[in-house]
């Protein structure tokens, strides 16, 4: 008997890769969360617990799962222009240099590529978006002047701050403007794909997650 259980207990024994995610039957890993986690490729809100946090990790990597597998269909993934050294670049430089870079991935275990691989990614998919919404996020300038004094406005003056003339800020008005306009395509298309996916989460979603 003993010798029957011996197999079985070994394998116990031995840590396999926990799956977080499967998106289409694709898996997101633990290590894909520790290495996005590494390169700081998703924003930490100010006071957010390591659990929240990794959650919140974990959802932009099924969301970058559900766009690469949409893109790669369509035969895209191949034929964007990405600079991948620019946004490798930006990715150390968030991670605080080369060295720390290195020392972090070490501590989980990994080198540089897997992480370049979900850096890839990302910048092709960020070419794609660019490409595709780009050209239509653009304010007219009645949005601009709405967003101004019924947003901006209000919260100048709640927050004590001067409130400047319109025309001496107005094109941080509009990038303001645009950057939204442009995540409402992100999220909407990123929507229209998961309800057309099979998505099954192993670990729940942030209870109340900012959009990103």
């Amino acid at each position: 008997m003993l010798t029957l259980l011996l197999p079985v207990l070994l394998a116990a024994a031995v840590e396999v890769e926990r799956v977080l995610a499967l998106v289409n039957n694709v898996p997101v890993l633990a290590s894909d969360v520790e290495l996005a986690e590494v390169g700081v490729l998703v924003p930490r809100e100010p006071a957010e617990s390591d659990a929240d946090y990794a959650r919140a990790v974990l959802e932009a990597l099924v969301d970058l799962e559900l766009r690469w597998q949409d893109l790669k269909a369509a035969g895209i993934t191949t034929r964007a222009q990405v600079d991948l050294d620019a946004a490798w670049r930006t990715t150390v430089e968030r991670a605080g240099g080369e060295e720390a870079l290195r020392g972090k991935l070490a501590a989980i275990g990994f080198n540089e590529g897997p992480l370049r691989e979900l850096v890839r990614r990302a910048a092709v998919v960020q070419s794609y978006v660019a490409s595709r919404f780009g050209p239509f996020v653009r304010p007219t300038g009645q949005e601009v002047e709405t967003f101004w004094q019924k947003e901006l406005v209000p919260q100048l003056t709640s927050e004590g701050k001067p409130v400047p003339p319109l025309a001496d800020v107005r094109g941080k008005v509009e990038a303001l403007l645009r950057e939204r306009k442009l995540a409402a395509e992100i999220d909407g298309w990123t929507a229209d794909l998961a309800k057309r996916a099979e998505i099954v989460r192993y670990l729940a979603p942030p209870a109340a997650s900012s959009p990103r």
